[in-house]
């Protein structure tokens, strides 16, 4: 079992040890089911290494879903100057938090 490995997944890189909780973008699935990511980027196994080109070969890391969320308010605000135009909007983007399990590999 490695120690670190960095996964990517919606379009991020995330680093994973076992133990931590990312908070990433939304994923399937409900609170208590297992996940498994397969684009691993890095493992790293005390002073071990291995680097893929662009993933690391039969890598996987598994966590479990926490909690199915959303993210804090980000407001948008658009002003044109001395055109009385003024639109202010929020979002809030859906989030999955996931506990890391076991980086395999």
């Amino acid at each position: 079992m490695a120690d670190y490995a960095i996964i990517r997944t919606g379009g991020k890189q995330y680093s994973a040890e076992p133990g931590v909780q990312l908070t990433i973008e939304k994923l399937e699935g409900g609170r208590g089911e297992t996940v498994t990511f397969e684009d691993v980027l890095l493992v790293r196994n005390g002073d071990d290494i291995h680097i893929g080109t662009p993933v690391v070969a039969n890598a996987t890391v598994k966590g479990t879903i926490t909690e199915q969320t959303r993210d804090k308010k980000v407001l948008i605000h658009k002003h044109k100057r001395r055109k009385k135009y003024r639109k202010t909007q929020g979002h809030r983007q859906y989030i999955t938090r996931v506990r890391i399990d076991e980086i395999v590999g």
